[in-house]
Formats: structure tokens, C-alpha cells, sequence
């Protein structure tokens, strides 16, 4: 199979430092800032929907700094996908892991939102508990191929988001496995979710979380892998959730999941991925 274009990008850009990856990550921002496009176009949307409260300066503001830390998780996968696992994950350079994740004998959901290094945090998963790792496949073979073989060459394992998939979640989660999830992106119209407020806008909200902490006995944790200030080291964070409340029905327990994803990335909004359409088109249309 033929190497796809984007790998070859990719590749060509992991011979240099993550710092020269971020200053082409910085003059990508600053064309992407300054034009009309459907990134900016979403960012502004999402920055506008959430944060009434903030002044134009401060939205602006905080428009830039999104701009930059997308731009930075897309060239970041040079280093990310193509480098060595050990030297990759040389760049976490702090981590806070709570006493309940290494104590854990039994299966453990991670939630990993769309915050900081997540495709990092995913190498760190898959080399330190194995993790299993929910993907949607690309249309793309070569892509897919090449996506696939960057995220499981630290030991994780991918599970298709189909139903055959599901299975193997409940399986692995029953047999003592790991299993991250990110749980922030709006479900397509085929998956099951709910209505729950993030950020104070209602938004469709996945119920797998709450579908596996139904059946299955487990600890389910909150996870994050945000970039230093300067970039070109990573800060590890986990911390547990209550499984009771994720077990919960529902409503309670999208509500629940959002609430502590929020306070999560309010530590550090810039670096959430406010370019995701996270919220409904009625949403958006009332805003407006």
C-alpha cells in the first residue's frame, strides 16, 4: 500500500524539534486567524455560544490562543506519530497520577477530552496499561492504515466504534482492561446520547459511559495531557470520578461527566479544541 500524502508531511516534519513543529504551527495560525475559514468560522461560534460573559478583548484573546493550540495538535503529530514511543513520551516531563489509577485491580474507563495532547496521552495509555482505545475508521485505507499503526505501536489496542466493537469494550473492561474514551464530541445521528449542558449550552452528550459503568464494576478516571508554557513538554494529569454518578441514569450521568469535563478544561481553555461543532445547529441558530 502506498504511502498517503499526510504521511509523508508527517514524517518529513518529525526530523525537526517539537519547537520548530510549533513555529510552523505559529505561521499556520496566524493565516488561519486572519482568514475566513471553517475553522476560525467555529472557533468564533463556540468562543461566542460559551462565554457571554467575556468582553470582546477577552474572547479575541482567547480566539488567538485556540487557534494556536489546534494548529500545535496538528503539527505536534509529527513528533506524536512518527517518533520513537521513548522519545515521545521523554516530553512528559510531569505527572500527577492519583493513587486510585495505580491501586486499580479491576477495569478502568479513562476519559480523555479534546484538551492539550490527547494523541499523546494515548501513547502514554498504550505503553503504560495497555490500553484499548476507541477509533472511527477513515475512509482513506492508507490513511487509516498509517493512523492506526502510529496509535498502537505503544502497546494499545484500537476497537472500532461499531458493534462488534462495544463487545470487546465490555469484554476487556470485565477482564480488568483499560479503555479511553473521549466522550466531548457531539455523537453522529446514528449513536445513542442525550441532551446535557457544557459550558452552560445544552449539547448532545454520548451515553456509552454510562451504558459500560451500568454493566460493568470499574473505576473511571479523568485524564489530560496539556502542553508546558513554553511548548515542547507535556504535563500528565489523572484523577478519579465517581463511578456512582457515571452508573447513574442517564441524564444524571451525562450531566455529571460534562460538569467535570468543564472544570477540567477551564484550567485551561485555550488549549480545548473549541473547532469541534460540540453544540446542536439550534444552538448555534439561537445564538445568532
Amino acid at each position: 500500500m502506498n504511502k498517503p500524502f499526510i504521511q509523508y508531511c508527517f514524517e518529513f516534519l518529525s526530523h525537526f524539534s517539537l519547537r520548530f513543529q510549533y513555529r510552523v504551527a505559529d505561521w499556520t495560525a496566524f493565516v488561519l486567524r486572519n482568514t475566513s475559514n471553517q475553522l476560525s468560522r467555529q472557533v468564533r461560534e463556540n468562543i461566542a455560544l460559551c462565554f457571554t460573559d467575556l468582553d470582546k478583548a477577552g474572547q479575541q484573546h482567547l480566539y488567538q490562543e485556540s487557534i494556536r493550540h489546534t494548529c500545535y495538535a496538528m503539527t505536534e503529530l509529527a513528533a506524536v506519530w512518527c517518533w520513537p514511543v521513548e522519545k515521545i513520551l521523554a516530553q512528559v516531563t510531569s505527572i500527577e497520577v492519583c493513587e486510585e489509577f495505580d491501586r486499580s485491580t479491576r477495569g478502568r474507563i479513562i476519559l480523555a477530552p479534546h484538551l492539550g495532547s490527547w494523541e499523546t496521552l494515548g501513547i502514554w495509555l498504550g505503553k503504560s496499561c495497555n490500553a484499548m482505545i476507541m477509533y472511527k475508521r477513515r475512509k482513506n485505507k492508507a490513511v487509516d492504515s498509517f493512523v492506526n499503526e502510529a496509535r498502537a505501536r505503544s502497546g494499545g489496542s484500537l476497537v472500532p466504534t461499531k458493534k462488534h466493537g462495544l463487545r470487546k469494550l465490555l469484554i476487556g473492561l470485565r477482564d480488568g482492561g483499560s479503555l479511553m474514551i473521549l466522550p466531548d464530541q457531539q455523537p453522529s445521528k446514528s449513536k445513542a446520547k442525550i441532551e446535557a449542558e457544557f459550558f452552560g449550552v445544552s449539547a448532545p452528550t454520548t451515553t456509552l459511559v454510562q451504558n459500560l459503568s451500568s454493566k460493568v464494576d470499574c473505576d473511571v478516571f479523568l485524564a489530560s495531557m496539556k502542553r508546558s508554557s513554553p511548548p515542547g513538554e507535556f504535563s500528565l494529569s489523572i484523577q478519579p470520578l465517581e463511578h456512582e454518578c457515571l452508573a447513574a441514569d442517564e441524564a444524571s450521568s451525562a450531566q455529571y461527566m460534562n460538569d467535570q469535563i468543564e472544570q477540567l478544561a477551564r484550567l485551561s481553555l485555550e488549549q480545548y479544541q473549541w473547532g469541534y461543532r460540540r453544540f446542536s445547529n439550534n444552538a448555534y441558530a439561537s445564538a445568532k
